[in-house]
């Protein structure tokens, strides 16, 4: 069974275990992937730590753990001066093919060009979402922006109209320690649609290089990794090598950091095996540094606090399923790989 775990801090433990009265009900909400009684409390509140009160008026259906809700609950909102009516009927009206440019829903996509999406906005990962969306019920269009960064993609993204954000890396969101800056802002302020395709993340470095035989984060200490805005340098976080006195660098794309790496700027840099596999091999004397592979999943992202966003990631989330199920999903993936082999 789909769980949606919340943790709570020690000002919600103590909102939840004092004594409060019951209160009139003013809304329903279904609960979809991603959610967690502090975020939903967040939409309707405004305050995370309000979140007990949602529990409460939902004890007999969530039952005595208030750490989890199951996805597809429908949950009484109690009502309070000042919370927000998300209407989210209101906002999926949106979706409809009459809106007008200005309110037309827009997905955003990260910049560059990649084996899963290229600049003309084709790739394994956009076609799947396609198909999901499709399936899920979606009926509007997928028109697709381009932001040049990744900051000014997650800032499109808090737009009313903005529905879904991709491809993103799935972070390890419960494990704090090991989120850069951005990813631990991705993590508290979105929330992730289901895989749509798994990814094996790596380091490489020219032939000859010592750290080809790096086994241990201090063969690091002292080098510069260059990373394309496309990842994040979480997997030099959680492998301990800016621990141990490594540094990074953030460029627009792989191709940036290949002829960084090649001109002695960069000792290594981040990639995914698939580029690696297809784009990289035309660089000649690149290996990899087999000891820090991870294997991790892309991603679409919603903004939590966008009603019509989540239901878009609820429709993606269920359109998945079906295209898995159907088989549809190993046809787009097959298409592609044949494509890139001929």
């Amino acid at each position: 069974m789909f769980k949606s775990l919340v943790l709570y801090g020690l000002s919600a433990i103590i909102l939840a275990s004092s004594p409060t009265q019951a209160a009139e009900n003013c809304d329903s909400y279904s609960v979809v992937p991603g959610d967690t009684l502090r975020v939903i409390a967040e939409r309707y509140y405004g305050v995370r730590d309000l979140s007990p009160l949602i529990y409460e008026a939902n004890l007999d259906m969530v039952g005595e753990n208030p750490n989890s809700i199951e996805i597809g609950m429908v949950l009484a909102i109690p009502c309070r001066e000042g919370m927000r009516n998300l209407q989210p009927n209101a906002f999926l009206a949106l979706i409809g093919n009459e809106a007008n440019a200005d309110q037309a829903p827009q997905f955003a996509a990260k910049a560059g060009n990649t084996p899963f999406m290229g600049r003309d906005n084709k790739g394994v990962i956009p076609d799947i979402l396609a198909a999901a969306l499709r399936e899920g019920g979606y009926e509007g269009a997928m028109d697709i922006a381009r932001p040049e960064t990744t900051s000014d993609l997650l800032r499109v993204s808090t737009q009313p109209t903005a529905m879904l954000s991709f491809p993103w890396v799935m972070p390890q969101c419960d494990a704090p320690a090991s989120l850069s800056p951005q990813s631990a802002y991705v993590c508290e302020n979105y929330s992730f649609s289901a895989p749509l395709y798994e990814i094996t993340l790596g380091i490489f470095t020219l032939e000859g290089n010592p750290l080809a035989t790096a086994e241990a984060p201090a063969a690091f200490a002292g080098t510069t990794i260059c990373v394309p805005q496309f990842h994040s340098e979480d997997i030099l976080r959680e492998n301990g090598i800016l621990a141990a006195n490594a540094s990074s660098t953030i460029v627009p794309d792989l191709q940036n950091c290949l002829a960084g790496l090649e001109s002695g700027r960069f000792d290594a840099i981040v990639a995914d095996y698939q580029s690696y596999r297809e784009i990289m091999p035309k660089a000649a004397g690149i290996e990899d540094i087999p000891a820090f592979a991870k294997t991790s999943t892309l991603r679409a992202i919603a903004y939590t606090m966008n009603p019509a966003a989540m239901e878009v990631l609820n429709m993606t989330n269920a359109g998945l399923e079906k295209i898995l199920s159907s088989g549809e999903w190993f046809t787009i993936v097959n298409q592609h790989l044949a494509q890139l082999t001929n």
